[in-house]
């Protein structure tokens, strides 16, 4: 099975190659770079915005794997008419079968990144491609970049009266490889447990010996809202096994 990868270069696109690779998998890594990743049988440059390239890319691919992402609210393109470009190519070249990851409650929330990412599921879904959308909750590394980024400044920024029930970005890539080489149906995956996030902080600080003292972020009031909802949480997804603190303690030998 050739599988075309879009977003390969980022955290969950090298890991999801990786695994593919070990179940038997033809991974083309596809990003606006084009650079290989290790694990890939073929690397193809494209630009999910412009749609320049994405022909060539996905050409005699079997199945379309759509894992782009951003944390830039400016460049929230790449899931609307990135989605609107993929599923146009996909269509041009024959592909009938498109796998997408997404996030618990995103149509629940109005921050604009949850929003355009649920515009992004409802395109692939009114498509004419068989789609699979695996959804997760918050990676344990989302959790931790707020805290390593506000502790380069002195304040390890929490969000008030929020949860979250964080999962290992490896997880959601085996649970993705999975659903692409067994051609499984809609999921959801979330971590193994529920935290407060003031909690998670002290965990990630006492971990890293980090510096800084534990404060209330200044957090865009739409994402807190969301957060605060508890949207983000499901206690009917598939249930991680790696924990918030067995994660740190691996990304911690790994450094």
């Amino acid at each position: 099975m050739r599988i075309a990868v879009v977003g390969a270069t980022g955290q969950t696109g090298r890991l999801l190659i990786e695994r593919l690779h070990k179940l038997g998998g033809q991974a083309v890594a596809v990003s606006r770079s084009g650079k290989s990743v290790e694990g890939a049988v073929d690397a193809a440059a494209a630009d999910v915005v412009t749609g320049a390239g994405l022909d060539a890319a996905l050409e005699d691919c079997d199945v379309l794997v759509d894992v782009v992402n951003t944390q830039k609210l400016v460049d929230l393109r790449v899931f609307s008419l990135g989605a609107r470009n993929l599923i146009a190519a996909a269509e041009r070249v024959g592909i009938k079968r498109a796998v997408m990851l997404s996030a618990v409650g995103v149509e629940q929330s109005q921050y604009p990144y949850h929003r355009k990412k649920a515009e992004q599921e409802r395109l692939y879904r009114e498509s004419s491609l068989d789609t699979t959308i695996v959804r997760a909750t918050e990676y344990h590394s989302f959790i931790t970049s707020f805290f390593e980024n506000g502790s380069a400044m002195g304040a390890i920024p929490v969000f008030l009266g929020a949860r979250f029930q964080p999962v290992a970005p490896e997880e959601v890539a085996d649970l993705l490889a999975t659903t692409v080489m067994n051609d499984l149906g809609d999921s959801e995956i979330a971590g193994p447990r529920v935290w407060v996030s003031r909690d998670l902080a002290k965990a990630w600080q006492q971990s890293s010996r980090a510096r800084g003292l534990i404060v209330n972020g200044p957090f865009p009031p739409k994402l807190l809202e969301f957060f605060r909802s508890g949207a983000n949480l499901s206690d009917t997804a598939l249930q991680g096994a790696v924990s918030f603190q067995e994660w740190l303690q691996r990304q911690s030998r790994h450094s």
